[in-house]
């Protein structure tokens, strides 16, 4: 990039760390008051860019599409907000360790591995390591920087990290830029809304601004935000990966690996699963058994941190991960 391109998004990243804000959600939305960041030097163009808070949401609601994408000739890249390094039941159960015990040094080791699982899940479904974008902002903090628009980095509690990395390729923002970003809102939302100008996807896939994660409705409302100031006109899709809290393993449904049946709603202590969003989806796409059969492989690699400790600490990791088995992938449409 040339230096009068970096000069430029210095002062975009400038402007952006004025921006104030009001209450939607549950989370602090920002309001776009000044002019949009000019459009960056386009790049290829991709059909399908899935987001996803962290490494492993991408395979579990986004598989299939992204299969079904490759046999039509059409691209995809996935990019991961966070590399999964604030999850201490993992931490702990790849490292062995007493989760009062874990170190930084822990918690980077299991931003390596679930870089190397999502890596080996999308080449799975036919993407190559070009296609993956890591962004390496703070798990477990993204809800953090949505709400809070000040210039202090954020500093990731597990790692004590206050800018972006990611240790098997470079993160997003170095990679472009040279250097990594400040854990701050302006830099995610710069972030995004470069890609999607850049990038100009004919489809964007993120998680429901409903999940039940904090992190999930984050990322929604980041790509939210992006999406209306970079002026975007093509399909905006959302995917759910968490009900609501208190009903963890009611979601999916059924809960059990079931490649012939279709995702299903159903009754939990006098609500239905899922909550708030439209029953049926407004958009399901159907799966082939072989793709759904491609989906578990990927689902699969996401599972490498698995030994003995997570049997104990996470004993219901896997049926949960695998129950996104299904013979379709829903989707509900997000806000412009």
């Amino acid at each position: 990039m040339s230096r009068r391109m970096r000069l430029v998004w210095s002062l975009c990243f400038t402007v952006l760390l004025g921006l104030g804000g009001s209450m939607r959600s549950g989370l602090t939305a920002r309001t776009p008051s000044l002019p949009a960041a000019p459009d960056p030097a386009p790049r290829a163009h991709v059909d399908l860019l899935v987001f996803a808070p962290h490494p492993d949401d991408e395979t579990l609601c986004c598989a299939g599409v992204i299969l079904q994408a490759g046999a039509q000739g059409k691209t995809a890249k996935v990019v991961d907000f966070t590399s999964g390094d604030g999850f201490p039941a993992a931490a702990a159960a790849l490292t062995g360790k007493p989760i009062e015990k874990l170190t930084p040094a822990d918690f980077r080791e299991l931003a390596r591995r679930r870089e190397m699982e999502v890596s080996s899940a999308i080449a799975k479904l036919g993407l190559g390591p070009d296609d993956l974008i890591l962004l390496g902002y703070p798990d477990s903090g993204l809800d953090h920087l949505y709400r809070d628009a000040g210039t202090t980095p954020y500093r990731q509690k597990f790692t004590e990290a206050t800018k972006t990395y990611a240790i098997v390729k470079q993160d997003y923002h170095s990679a472009m830029h040279g250097a990594p970003a400040p854990y701050t809102h302006a830099a995610v939302l710069a972030d995004i809304m470069e890609l999607i100008k850049s990038l100009a996807p004919s489809e964007i896939y993120v998680t429901s601004k409903f999940d039940g994660h904090p992190d999930h409705q984050s990322a929604y409302w980041f790509v939210h935000d992006a999406v209306a100031r970079a002026n975007y006109h093509g399909e905006f899709y959302t995917y759910l990966v968490h009900p609501a809290v208190g009903a963890e393993n009611e979601w999916p449904w059924p809960h059990a690996i079931t490649p012939l049946l279709p995702f299903a709603a159903h009754q939990f202590k006098g609500e239905q699963i899922p909550q708030t969003l439209p029953w049926p989806p407004p958009r399901r796409v159907p799966l082939t058994p072989e793709q759904a059969q491609k989906k578990l492989e990927a689902i699969h690699a996401h599972l490498s941190r698995e030994n003995a400790a997570s049997k104990k600490l996470m004993p219901d990791e896997r049926a949960s991960l695998e129950s996104f088995v299904k013979s379709e992938e829903i989707f509900w449409p997000g806000e412009k």
